[in-house]
């Protein structure tokens, strides 16, 4: 029987890894905030997918930080194992 696997946020279903056992849907990532509300984005570094920057949406300054907020719950980005974004629940 293959493994299911559910946002933690809006509880839809999402690609198994047991490596992220946390991790969010797209929609619930493109959500993040920082704590006053500002929405986030969160982006590798290099082109081949190494490290994990964020910036506001809104102006494009570099956030200084990988916690953030989806709905009022606290989160982390950081570098998916196979480059990309991966936010999971704290």
């Amino acid at each position: 029987m293959e493994e299911q696997q559910y946002c933690p946020i809006c509880e839809q279903e999402v690609h198994y890894s047991s490596r992220y056992p946390k991790h969010l849907c797209s929609s619930c990532m493109d959500l993040c905030s920082d704590a006053e509300g500002r929405p986030l984005a969160f982006y590798n570094i290099s082109i081949i997918g190494h490290g994990c920057q964020g910036e506001y949406k809104d102006t494009g300054e570099r956030y200084a930080g990988d916690t953030c907020y989806v709905k009022g719950i606290l989160c982390k980005a950081e570098e998916h194992h196979f480059g990309g974004i991966v936010v999971e629940v704290v």
